[in-house]
């Protein structure tokens, strides 16, 4: 992290962009979780850009990003006399101790009630503070200093650490229910264009999962009017664009139709690099009962193929334990995964996966139609793999749209569809060889 802001490119860059008037548009958010050193450099920098772009009459506002509380405002005096980096450093000497100060006190994250991410920031809350108390007149610039990965312990729910994402229908919900709602906001963030800039790039399980963190943040500042400008570990390059009062770039990226306060939990790499269900070949060969009482390295995947429709797979190891699904993602004997095989999104795949050995007679599966709208109902697959071969059943779910996932204690508890929303899978009639199986006991 260290040598990311002590680089003297940075200095030298800044020295040679043309300034540019910046009025009172230009805030910068930094976090108190990273080292000293590092925070210093981080700090001297800041005053450097500030120097240098800031004109006679020009202010910028600087704060705290995680505890959301100002730190100083940089105000140059619209004299001539101040167009000298020594004269404006002068001017605003309680503001540079105060960011020497705020400096000499950072330190990493050391546990306990602290975040568990170097370089944390409340992205949501600061984002925020500043829409809501430092509306934008013009165009104007925010810059983020730290990691994009949201980990704050008051909301350990919604933490993005071990590689979740917030679904896309937090966004349509209200503060009180989700730290990243944004209902009613819908221009708070106007004329801001925001960068984010990050010290490296270790918060980063692979590009799959830097993709869905970057367009979460995106979508979010998007949705309420401003635009994401920069997302990158280069400092300079991300403070020559704000000089440049670059555009954001042409990409955007669609809201998905959801309501679901979801943190979906994307596969790691490890996992990932192995073929996945959705892609390995199909079998019809029996298997022995003995395997099927203790069956290893069992997989269920399900996808549709309504590119609009939300379903949900629902997945229990026997009555007496709690189903994996999108509500309850780990167990001591699973994990619950939502996959998308590339980027960007379209049709989702719910996947679970066991490391311990399932009673396949006992297993219980269950799909909700969830969102969305689908004039001939939904059709899609169901695969089972267990001991190095993979099945996989048709099925067609014949509501015609989604039904927020109504009757599901009735459906779990019965282990019979409560509604036509929803589809009781028996696994033994999805291998092949047990066609004829009688229907089980869910109780």
């Amino acid at each position: 992290m260290t040598a990311f802001y002590i680089r003297t490119s940075i200095l030298i860059a800044l020295l040679f962009f043309p300034a540019t008037g910046f009025a009172e548009s230009l805030v910068i958010g930094l976090s108190p979780y990273q080292e000293k050193e590092a925070a210093t450099a981080q700090v001297k920098s800041t005053l450097q850009f500030l120097t240098d772009v800031l004109k006679p009459g020009d202010s910028a506002l600087v704060f705290d990003a995680w505890h959301i509380r100002t730190l100083g405002m940089f105000t140059v005096p619209n004299k001539s006399a101040y167009r000298h980096p020594k004269a404006k450093l002068q001017a605003n000497r309680q503001v540079v101790k105060a960011l020497l100060t705020f400096a000499k006190q950072a330190r990493e994250p050391q546990g306990n009630n602290e975040p568990s991410v170097s370089g944390a920031l409340r992205l949501p809350q600061a984002l925020r503070f500043i829409g809501e108390n430092y509306p934008a007149i013009q165009e104007s610039d925010l810059i983020l200093l730290g990691s994009p990965i949201y980990d704050d312990p008051k909301e350990k729910d919604f933490s993005m650490t071990g590689n979740h994402i917030p679904g896309d229908g937090h966004l349509i919900h209200a503060r009180s229910d989700t730290p990243y709602g944004i209902k009613g906001q819908d221009t708070l963030l106007n004329k801001r264009r925001v960068h984010i800039g990050f010290a490296d790039e270790r918060w980063k399980r692979d590009d799959h999962h830097g993709y869905f963190v970057k367009r979460f943040w995106d979508v979010f500042i998007q949705r309420q009017g401003g635009a994401l400008s920069t997302f990158t570990s280069d400092l300079p390059t991300l403070l020559g664009r704000v000089k440049a009062k670059s555009p954001a770039p042409t990409q955007t990226y669609e809201m998905q139709d959801t309501d679901k306060l979801e943190m979906i939990l994307l596969r790691p790499p490890v996992v990932r690099d192995e073929l996945s269900i959705y892609e390995r070949p199909l079998t019809t060969t029996p298997l022995a009962l003995d395997i099927l009482r203790q069956a290893p390295n069992v997989e269920i995947g399900l996808t549709w193929e309504c590119g609009e429709c939300d379903l949900d797979l629902y997945a229990r190891n026997g009555a007496s334990s709690e189903p994996l699904s999108y509500l309850n993602k780990h167990t001591p004997a699973g994990h619950f995964w939502k996959d998308w095989i590339r980027s960007p999104l379209g049709n989702a795949y719910e996947t679970v996966t066991y490391h311990t050995p399932v009673d396949v007679e006992q297993l219980f599966l269950a799909a909700n139609f969830y969102g969305g709208h689908a004039p001939d109902g939904v059709k899609g697959e169901l695969r089972i793999s267990l001991n190095g071969q993979t099945y996989a059943k048709r099925f067609h779910l014949q509501a015609i749209k989604g039904n927020g996932g109504e009757k599901r204690e009735e459906t779990l508890e019965a282990g019979i569809p409560a509604s036509a929303h929803w589809l009781v899978f028996n696994p033994l009639a999805v291998i092949g060889g047990f066609v004829e199986a009688p229907v089980l006991s869910r109780r």
